[in-house]
């Protein structure tokens, strides 16, 4: 499920593990072009990747992974 938010420049929404609200990621809307919405990340101890490079390192780590266990057979 996902949840929809609409926000206008200079909101912002605020994301935190369950029960750490000091370890919150804020996302700001800076500014809305054509086609396009700039986006304000900012919060302390958190990797920010898009999502395509994410789920390319991520293959990548499962890939190397199943390499090892097959080595250690």
């Amino acid at each position: 499920m996902m949840l929809k938010l609409t926000r206008k420049v200079q909101q912002a929404i605020v994301v935190h593990p369950r029960g750490a609200p000091d370890d919150a990621l804020t996302l700001r809307v800076v500014d809305i072009v054509p086609n396009a919405v700039c986006l304000g990340l900012a919060g302390d101890g958190y990797e920010i990747h898009r999502a395509e490079t994410f789920n390319d390192m991520r293959n990548e780590s499962h890939q190397q992974n199943n390499i090892k266990k097959v080595n250690n057979f």
